[in-house]
């Protein structure tokens, strides 16, 4: 029972100090304190201040004002004045090592600046000997070429000099073939040439005939440009051979001649094919005029007329055929 009524004291007491702990607690949280938010009366806008705070306020405004005094100044510097010193000394070794690292600095400065003229001093002397050196190669090669070539063209005195004599005979090639070129020429059908047997083919004239198109038509079927400014048609195209037939260009005022140089920019009219007769071959000379007109017409998207400017139609190209064949009879009569 006596440890029991001991346990019941101590706790009892435990329960008092707790309780008086919680209300000496709640009467420090209900003291005055300025710190305490502030409520603002919603008529007048001013702050309404509680009583038990009036207090304070009265006790800050009541507290005396603290004047400065010369005495507390002059001891408070004399206080300060080792520090001040400390302050100077330190800052004077603190300029004394910036003035030696701007010294050490400049130094270093200098120093680079002196190895970048050295080095570009050995930039200029590397390239002043790399030139020399050049200069040097090519005098050297040009002194072989000089060499080489005075080797090449020096002529040995040793070698024994043939007498050449004057070619006086005549070569018998070049006769030939100026023998057959005369003969061409004096045989020329247009040089003989008494009459002859027209025909003209005529573009669309819708579809203008330009030069460079033309060109390349006559070209297509063997026709070379010759003499008396046409085109003419051999028997041969790659060898010297009897002429054929011929070819002009119509204008407004007739049959003229091709001009090369401004065919490429005109506008043709027409083509003039003739026969020139006699003809030593003229059956196969008009065959071949008339069917190379008509391909060219078919290409050219045109039509073939005979020299009366009628359709050559195959009754017409019959009567002028038997024509030409009449003509070298007549001759041959």
């Amino acid at each position: 029972m006596e440890i029991t009524t001991i346990v019941g004291i101590v706790v009892a007491v435990i329960i008092i100090l707790i309780g008086l702990r919680m209300v000496l607690r709640k009467s420090d949280d209900a003291a005055p304190s300025l710190e305490s938010e502030l409520h603002i009366n919603s008529e007048s806008n001013k702050p309404v201040i509680p009583r038990h705070v009036r207090d304070q306020l009265q006790a800050e405004t009541e507290t005396a004002r603290v004047e400065p005094n010369l005495n507390t100044l002059d001891t408070a510097q004399v206080a300060d004045a080792p520090k001040a010193e400390q302050n100077a000394s330190t800052v004077a070794t603190q300029t004394v090592v910036e003035e030696k690292v701007e010294s050490v600095v400049i130094q270093a400065e200098a120093v680079e600046k002196s190895v970048e003229t050295t080095v570009e001093k050995a930039e200029i002397v590397e390239k002043t000997t790399d030139a020399d050196v050049k200069a040097e190669q090519a005098e050297v090669t040009e002194t072989e070429v000089k060499d080489a070539k005075a080797e090449e063209f020096s002529l040995n005195p040793n070698v024994e000099t043939a007498e050449i004599k004057e070619f006086d005979d005549e070569s018998s090639i070049l006769d030939v073939h100026l023998h057959e070129q005369q003969r061409f020429d004096d045989e020329s059908t247009l040089a003989n040439a008494e009459s002859i047997i027209a025909l003209n083919v005529y573009p669309n004239p819708r579809k203008a005939l330009s030069g460079d198109k033309t060109l390349k038509v006559l070209l297509k079927y063997g026709l070379r440009y010759g003499e008396l400014s046409c085109f003419h048609r051999y028997d041969n195209i790659d060898e010297p051979s009897p002429l054929m037939f011929s070819v002009l260009r119509l204008t407004d005022e007739g049959p003229v001649g091709f001009d090369l140089e401004t065919l490429s920019t005109e506008q043709v009219k027409g083509l003039a094919f003739f026969l020139a007769l006699p003809h030593s071959n003229v059956q196969k000379g008009f065959d071949t005029m008339a069917s190379i007109a008509g391909l060219i017409a078919r290409e050219v998207d045109g039509t073939v007329y005979d020299e009366n400017n009628l359709e050559f139609t195959p009754q017409l190209k019959e009567h002028w055929r038997h024509k030409a064949i009449d003509y070298r009879s007549e001759q041959e009569a």
